[in-house]
């Protein structure tokens, strides 16, 4: 077999290694194969905000419980100020990362809103 043949013998073979390179990337990113550190430090914030805010919700209902009040007293518009003065005394007796603290209070807040 002369050089010229293998060559020949061979080009599907690099076609499909050069495209193959180019597109094993574009196909992974674009699928969630691959994340890069940006979003998976997103997605540990969120899940950490979530998780707090949650805790919160739960320390709320459990307080506003307490004081023989009903959940409905916290839901609506009106009521936004009675919400927001449950959830700084919760968040008060947690600890949460200062740079998480709002987003933490505000998620708390929409869940006291919808529960």
């Amino acid at each position: 077999m002369t050089f010229s043949q293998r060559i020949e013998h061979g080009k599907p073979y690099l076609m499909g290694l050069i495209l193959g390179l180019i597109a094993a990337p574009i196909i992974a990113f674009s699928a969630g194969w691959v994340s890069t550190t940006g979003a998976r430090t997103a997605a540990v914030e969120t899940a950490r905000v979530e998780t707090l805010a949650g805790i919160c919700s739960s320390a709320a209902q459990v307080s506003w419980a307490a004081q023989n009040m009903g959940m409905a007293a916290l839901k609506g518009w009106d009521n936004r100020a009675k919400r927001g003065e449950l959830v700084t005394a919760t968040m008060e007796g947690m600890q949460v990362p200062e740079p998480l603290s709002k987003k933490v209070s505000a998620g708390c807040d929409k869940t006291l809103a919808s529960s």
